[in-house]
């Protein structure tokens, strides 16, 4: 599980901004559909004055042997998200993360480094819904704002651009499903070497699936609803970063892949306010990542106004 995140042009994202207050509502209930998993978001985007706050904390570990014994590698993320419904088809999307890592040898700690990490301002339209289509598609720009820090891990050293993409299916009865892919570009990232003023041009990709259950839904007489929601969930990283050298660093590529069952309870109010948690225990397959970890996420949505 890479904690790095993306980003997306300045120019096209107020392009869509400037469009949006143009579309047409497409006149969705809130807050029913399913919403972003632990891995996978969805293309689910908010309605017009409707908000969404999402909080993750998450913690992965990786042990290995070497010649002085065990070492873990961990890795922290404290995740903020903010969806704001512009129109019923146009989402502006906020997120500001903090993330972590840290060294123990033998119980010991010998390394550690905390900070906030590159934020990203981004703007989804939805294209296509199950109303009319077979699939709802939504789609749209990132703006990476470089916050991060490339010397304590938690940047990339440079603004950059991103382009997301996210389809889903809901049956309607115990399954759904989403899938979502995201390509980020630092087109001149920062050296991590000490004193090299050289920049390197950083590309990545994140994918994930997730399968969703229904096994609980329960509406009450007065508009409330509690329900749980299953997720097993695939994902995949691949991210360019620079490697300290001598005089210059080197630009390499690392590559995760995740396997992720997680389950969270929701409530909605008779207010139509909804509140949900949930946890997730993320397996790292592979060489690269975390081996093991835990997500703890929150999520509160509210309709401000009559639609």
């Amino acid at each position: 599980m890479n904690f790095k995140i993306w980003g997306v042009a300045a120019a096209m994202l107020c392009t869509c901004i400037s469009v949006a207050a143009q579309s047409a509502p497409a006149a969705k209930p809130e807050p029913e559909e399913p919403d972003f998993a632990f891995v996978s978001g969805s293309p689910y985007t908010q309605v017009k004055k409707s908000v969404q706050i999402i909080h993750q904390t998450a913690f992965g570990t990786r042990r290995v042997t070497d010649p002085l014994g065990t070492r873990n590698d961990d890795s922290f993320l404290f995740f903020q998200r903010v969806e704001y419904g512009m129109t019923d088809r146009w989402e502006l999307d906020i997120m500001f993360p903090a993330a972590g890592s840290r060294t123990r040898q033998n119980g010991a700690t010998i390394s550690s480094a905390y900070g906030m990490t590159d934020a990203v301002i981004g703007a989804r339209y939805r294209f296509l819904d199950e109303e009319s289509a077979p699939v709802t598609v939504a789609m749209g720009p990132q703006l990476i704002l470089p916050t991060g820090s490339v010397q304590m891990g938690t940047g990339l050293g440079g603004a950059g651009f991103a382009w997301d993409v996210a389809v889903a299916k809901d049956w309607g009865g115990p399954v759904f499903w989403f899938n979502t892919f995201n390509y980020h570009v630092i087109p001149s990232g920062d050296d991590s070497t000490p004193g090299s003023s050289r920049k390197f041009a950083l590309h990545g990709t994140t994918w994930a699936t997730a399968i969703g259950l229904r096994p609980m839904e329960r509406a009450r007489l007065d508009g409330s609803k509690h329900d749980l929601h299953g997720f097993l969930e695939l994902g995949g990283n691949w991210q360019q970063s620079v490697d300290p050298g001598a005089i210059s660093g080197t630009r390499v590529g690392e590559l995760t892949w995740t396997f992720a069952p997680g389950l969270r309870y929701g409530y909605i109010t008779s207010r139509k306010m909804l509140i949900e948690i949930g946890v997730s225990v993320p397996i790292g397959l592979g060489p690269n990542g975390p081996k093991r970890g835990v997500i703890i996420q929150f999520q509160f949505e509210k309709l401000f106004g009559e639609q």
